[in-house]
């Protein structure tokens, strides 16, 4: 019963059923049918997954960026970006990354920075004599940062399932995020040469100065953040409520964030935050189910079989978890395969806060993949670009992030060095 109900699921996957609801309907005919299990079971397995004080962070950070976002500052990191980098060759290419990984720093969330960057940036490109497949590949890419650079919703769904600290995997994707930025960055002054695409007016200091001013009170919200964690000031859940706080007063100081639009931006937060929680309550079930019926015992024999080497056992890992990005979302991924993958990382004595950041890179990198790639949707539907020749464009910027997790895979400090020295 154990295999119809993994087959159901990725049948339903394929037919295009939402993964919550593809996962949930695929749980449910298996406990149906297992006489030793009640129905209630679902409900209070989905229950327990929302109930922690953790995960009161991930609706507060999503509704946190939504008041950034409403409030203008989004338009205000691109104006940042540009002045900064855009006379770099490469130009609106660098300043997609570079606004992507501020974007990052607010809202914790892949397809909202592709959603905010990509409308501003991505018609921008085009009419400056960009390739459209290019501006997609590198809006989608660039959006990854968004749950690897703290701080991090994927890192708070991980925590609440491994146990790690969430303030240790902040502080532990910050470099990981910030080397995303540079393999892609390299990427886009190669292909900037090589196609001569413009480049932006060199900017005056004054100029510079300037955008840094006008941005001044968006950047000081992840400084605020992180600096609060950092030193024990407040938690991650604390932080988020800091960052709702302080996202609605810098928008209505500026005047960027009209009161009338706060009803929306509830709603909008609800919404997103609403459909994350979905899709992790009843992957937590479908977890549960896979646990129970020994399947880490069993990976386990099986990659023993493969090799005894953990850097081996990690790379396949990083393999499988690619090809899942291929179909589900990183909000699905994890809660499935946390619990099945952490016993093989204990056997293997990988570190747990490596483990969790290098693998939530390329759940997230998934985003990019098709046929279920919604980073390269949302970023195509903006450009009005075939997702098909956007998904070739997008391969040798997959290959940049891909060299970026191989690097921290190859040399852990990458991720524990910061964690290390708070």
């Amino acid at each position: 019963m154990l295999v119809f109900m993994l087959v159901l699921f990725i049948i339903l996957i394929l037919i295009g059923v939402p993964i919550a609801w593809g996962t949930g309907f695929a749980t449910l005919v298996y406990i149906e049918s297992s006489s030793n299990i009640p129905l209630t079971l679902l409900a209070q397995r989905m229950f327990k997954t929302s109930d922690s004080f953790s995960m009161l962070a991930i609706p507060l950070f999503m509704l946190a960026g939504e008041f950034m976002n409403g409030g203008g500052i989004t338009k205000r990191i691109v104006e940042l970006a540009s002045k900064w980098v855009g006379h770099i060759t490469g130009s609106l290419g660098h300043v997609t990354v570079l606004a992507s990984m501020l974007f990052a720093s607010m809202s914790g969330s892949s397809a909202a920075s592709a959603a905010s960057i990509g409308s501003m940036l991505i018609p921008s490109m085009k009419q400056k004599g960009y390739d459209g497949e290019y501006a997609v590949a590198v809006t989608a890419t660039a959006s990854v940062m968004g749950p690897i650079i703290p701080p991090s919703i994927a890192f708070v769904i991980y925590s609440s399932l491994s146990g790690e600290s969430i303030g240790q995997l902040f502080m532990g994707g910050i470099l990981p995020g910030i080397l995303m930025g540079f393999c892609l960055v390299f990427l886009c002054y190669w292909f900037a040469k090589r196609r001569h695409y413009p480049v932006e007016p060199k900017a005056s200091w004054k100029e510079r100065f300037l955008a840094l001013k006008h941005s001044f009170l968006a950047i000081m919200m992840p400084v605020i953040i992180l600096g609060g964690i950092m030193t024990g000031i407040f938690t991650a859940t604390e932080a988020g409520c800091i960052g709702v706080v302080y996202g609605l007063i810098v928008g209505l100081v500026t005047g960027e964030l009209k009161v009338k639009r706060i009803p929306e931006i509830l709603v909008n937060a609800a919404k997103t935050t609403a459909n994350i929680m979905m899709i992790m309550g009843t992957s937590q079930v479908l977890g549960w189910i896979l646990v129970s019926a020994q399947l880490p015992q069993k990976l386990t024999v099986i990659f023993t079989s493969i090799s005894s080497n953990p850097t081996v056992v990690f790379l396949l890992i990083l393999l499988l978890i690619l090809f899942l990005g291929m179909f589900m979302v990183d909000a699905a991924i994890m809660p499935i395969m946390t619990p099945l993958l952490l016993p093989i990382i204990k056997a293997y004595g990988i570190n747990s806060l490596q483990f969790g950041v290098v693998v939530n890179m390329m759940a997230v990198a998934g985003g990019v993949t098709p046929p279920v790639g919604n980073l390269l949707y949302i970023a195509s539907g903006i450009a009005d670009v075939s997702v098909l020749k956007a998904a070739k464009m997008v391969l040798p910027f997959l290959g940049a992030l891909i060299a970026a997790m191989l690097l921290c895979v190859f040399f852990p400090p990458l991720v524990t060095w910061i964690p290390s020295i708070l």
